[in-house]
């Protein structure tokens, strides 16, 4: 890492000398004016001397630090093989994705006192339950994890515990056309009741029922302030692209491209708030903070206890359907 560092230089110039004046000196436009030609030539060499400066390169040396455990997964309503990904976090300047954990003991044990073994699927590092499970609503679910980061016999343990939210039940949603600057866009709507009480929330769409690959970035996350308790009455959730659109869009970018006739499917959820900090912070991460008003990097929020990161959570999802006018 390089910081360039200003040395800036500047001369203050004596005040305490005075040249005698005498009676008249001053009525004087000749004298008066050369005086304050001295006056303006010494204020602009101070102003030179004062911002010119040199720069000087330093070089620091930055260690990485030690790599934690990195542990993600999410219960959901639908009866499914739940899973959860254990890995190790990769160096800070590099650029190599998570090293998978393999060989982990994963279990679940949920406050209705039912235990979930988890087992080892063919993708290295990702943990499934042995039998189908669904997560109730209200029940709290308590994930341990013991892995052997060291090869040397001693388990390290982490844990964290989610509570399944309640499912969040939505009328309607339709989609409208939206000209912003020249170029057609896509918002879609929502139309729901709001329950009193802080909530959080988390949706993402599917395109005429594609698989695609979840990413955090996909996600749009809010909460209720200024609806809370309120009918929410075309809210508009997220602008989808129109496929003419796509050129302007990259391999890693988060948005949806669609066009008429195609079908969006809307993912929405009630989630913790701990969870909404975790995704809010992940996507500030990703896509940098304001340089003039952001702050600087931080840990970000996690449940996992002993020093691991990521999160474990627990939610319902409703699916809602409309068409691309």
């Amino acid at each position: 890492m390089r910081y360039y560092f200003s040395l800036n230089t500047y001369r203050h110039a004596d005040e305490s000398q005075h040249l005698p004046m005498t009676k008249g000196i001053a009525d004087d436009p000749v004298s008066s004016t050369g005086r304050n030609d001295v006056k303006v030539t010494g204020l602009l060499l101070w102003l030179i001397l004062f911002f010119s400066s040199c720069t000087e390169l330093i070089e620091l040396k930055t260690a990485n630090s030690e790599p934690v455990v990195v542990i993600y997964g999410c219960l959901t309503e639908d009866f499914v093989h739940q899973t959860v990904c254990v890995a190790m976090s990769s160096p800070y300047f590099e650029l190599a994705p998570n090293k998978p954990v393999s060989n982990a003991f994963v279990s679940i044990l949920s406050s209705d006192d039912q235990i979930f073994e988890m087992e080892e699927t063919g993708e290295k590092g990702l943990y499934r339950t042995k039998m189908p499970m669904a997560a109730i609503t209200g029940i709290s679910y308590h994930l341990t994890v013991s892995i052997d980061p060291d090869q040397n016999g001693n388990l390290k343990h982490y844990e964290a515990t989610a509570i399944m939210q309640r499912p969040f039940p939505v009328d309607s949603i339709n989609i409208e056309v939206r000209n912003i600057m020249g170029y057609k866009h896509y918002a879609l709507n929502l139309y729901a009741q709001e329950e009193e009480g802080p909530d959080y929330y988390c949706a993402r769409t599917i395109i005429n029922d594609s698989l695609t690959v979840l990413k955090i970035s996909g996600y749009t996350v809010f909460d209720d302030y200024g609806m809370d308790g309120h009918y929410i009455d075309g809210l508009t959730l997220m602008l989808l692209e129109d496929i003419e659109n796509e050129q302007f869009g990259n391999t890693d970018s988060y948005y949806d491209f669609v066009k008429p006739g195609d079908k969006v499917t809307l993912c929405i959820s009630l989630i913790e708030k701990g969870y909404h900090d975790f995704l809010q912070q992940c996507q500030r991460e990703r896509r940098g903070e304001n340089p003039f008003f952001g702050g600087p990097a931080s840990n970000i929020t996690t449940n996992i206890s002993n020093g691991g990161v990521g999160f474990f959570t627990a939610f319902s999802t409703t699916r809602i359907e409309a068409y691309v006018p």
